[in-house]
């Protein structure tokens, strides 16, 4: 990789290397990775608090959206040393994996949440539970996502009648 393709960047105190900033990885519409950096920026004020404290899964596209993609739960030791992870015992169905641990990453603030997204991870998965109660659930999500024959409109109906049957048994729906 040339030199020119790194960028180093302080994002509040803390020293990253952004890489292929003009690398379009939404093909459809041309977004790239610097789009995505900078969407991501913008939103982490509304995203972190509810990923924070959460082990974090990264569904990675090196490639871009319409390339190939992995899933990454063992952080890459090629990280930081401000990288904060977690250890979590792992319940894989498989033998050769019981009872071993996955080193989970844990993005807590802006600077994580963009060093993860230069890795082109565009999916942040989590569990329903925060470190430290492991599996022991706090949030319960409907995902309401569109497709035939339902429409985003539909999708915002159901939420909008999910609201008062969650309030009414002492919920906070969001």
């Amino acid at each position: 990789m040339s030199p020119e393709t790194k960028v180093p960047v302080t994002v509040d105190g803390r020293t990253l290397t952004l890489t292929n900033l003009a690398k379009v990885l939404y093909p459809g519409t041309g977004f790239t990775k610097a789009e995505v950096l900078d969407y991501y920026q913008r939103v982490a004020h509304v995203l972190v608090p509810h990923i924070a404290e959460r082990p974090v899964t990264l569904k990675r596209y090196p490639g871009g959206v319409d390339g190939q993609a992995f899933f990454q739960k063992h952080v890459t030791e090629h990280r930081p040393d401000w990288i904060r992870t977690a250890e979590v015992p792992s319940e894989s169905s498989r033998s050769r994996n019981r009872g071993s641990t996955v080193t989970y990453l844990v993005i807590d603030d802006l600077p994580t949440l963009i060093w993860a997204a230069n890795l082109a991870g565009l999916e942040l998965h989590t569990p329903m539970w925060r470190m430290p109660g492991v599996r022991r659930p706090d949030l319960l999500v409907f995902d309401l996502d569109p497709g035939a024959p339902a429409d985003i409109t539909d999708c915002c109906r159901v939420a909008e009648l999910l609201r008062p049957v969650l309030e009414a048994d002492g919920l906070a729906p969001l």
